[in-house]
């Protein structure tokens, strides 16, 4: 049988992929190296953009939502800065939960699923695609690779990503519904406590080169903050960072959320940027086969750089202009209640950074007669 779409990897990117081309008659197999439920080390932070496109798709997403957030609490050395609203800043889900429920989601739809079997190559044959897995040999017109930061076709097709490391724990441990964000010594990164409940992720991650002793590192934090308990689970891996020009197209192949490397680079944050590269991809593939045309697949990496390449860009703009002037900016926060705002805007990706910058800028006047 010749599919007219294979994908690797049914997470936040592969699930969304499916849901939105869902109904439209295309033959579809899709592969996840993992069984459902799967256990999923993440800090499992959805901004409220990033839930209220998942909203949009998965209307029961609230049952996997385990704690909403109004308050984050910033910490750079002795300085410490707190922002709030009334409504949430971030929904806090459990990434087993949250990829189970998504997979739920999809998989009683017309799709041929197969779990516990892993893609491991790509051969162009004929022009079809020869997808070889563990379990024996397929054929595509079109594959999506949404396999995460490890993909395999990534590697096979050396995708271009810029990739910095994390290392988290999940923690039994008793904390409020506020999110800790510790700024301290770090060049480009910041370690973090998400509570979940009756648990909590704790984590830290260096974006901009390989950082050695990591997991020594993110203990140090847990002890500073008083985070001891029972751990559940433990691991750290890489996490690419998003660029202007994103490298998520070859011919007849679309790369999607960390396979394609689409990462806020200041933050860290994927899950919403996972969730819109399926739906971008799910529009071009749709287009493409109703209008008989795979050569309009080529859209697909420049939709992702104009939707997506820009804030990256003036992401890393915010990022070199924070962390250079780290002190700074937690003396302005601190003391301007606007820039905090502004701050607690820019977490949650409620405004872009080109914005924020802009923001920032007409604020300082302000701050500086406060001075």
């Amino acid at each position: 049988m010749v599919y007219d779409i294979a994908i690797s990897g049914l997470g936040p990117a592969g699930a969304t992929f499916l849901r939105r081309i869902s109904g439209k008659g295309f033959k579809i197999i899709g592969f996840d190296r993992e069984n459902f439920p799967r256990k999923k080390l993440c800090a499992g932070g959805l901004t409220p953009k990033a839930y209220n496109l998942l909203k949009g798709l998965f209307p029961e997403i609230d049952r996997v939502v385990r704690v909403q957030s109004k308050r984050f609490i910033l910490i750079n050395g002795s300085n410490r800065a707190e922002v709030s609203a009334d409504t949430p800043l971030a929904y806090l889900a459990d990434r087993e939960e949250l990829d189970n429920f998504l997979f739920n989601s999809i998989s009683n739809q017309d799709f041929e699923i197969h779990t516990g079997e892993a893609v491991l190559s790509l051969e162009k044959e004929d022009g079809f695609w020869r997808v070889r897995t563990d379990k024996g040999t397929y054929t595509a017109r079109v594959v999506i690779a949404a396999d995460g930061v490890n993909s395999r076709i990534a590697r096979q097709f050396n995708v271009n990503r810029n990739i910095g490391f994390t290392y988290e724990v999940d923690v039994e441990f008793e904390w409020d519904d506020s999110i800790l964000i510790d700024f301290s010594n770090f060049s480009w990164g910041y370690y973090w406590i998400f509570p979940k409940g009756d648990f909590v992720t704790t984590g830290l991650g260096e974006f901009k080169s390989k950082t050695k002793g990591l997991k020594g590192k993110l203990f140090q934090f847990n002890k500073k903050h008083g985070i001891e308990g029972k751990i559940r689970f433990q691991k750290g891996f890489p996490i690419p960072a998003g660029k202007r020009k994103n490298d998520v197209y070859r011919e007849r192949l679309l790369l999607l959320g960390d396979a394609g490397g689409l990462v806020d680079p200041l933050t860290g944050e994927g899950i919403y940027y996972a969730v819109k590269s399926g739906i971008i991809a799910a529009e071009v593939v749709a287009k493409s086969f109703e209008e008989g045309n795979l050569e309009i697949l080529k859209l697909y990496r420049e939709l992702v750089d104009r939707v997506m390449g820009s804030e990256f860009f003036w992401a890393k703009v915010v990022g070199n202009l924070f962390f250079k002037f780290k002190r700074l900016n937690f003396y302005v926060i601190q003391r301007i209640p606007e820039v905090g705002s502004l701050t607690a805007a820019l977490l949650t990706g409620e405004v872009s950074y080109k914005e924020g910058i802009r923001d920032y800028y007409k604020l300082l006047p302000k701050s500086l007669v406060r001075f």
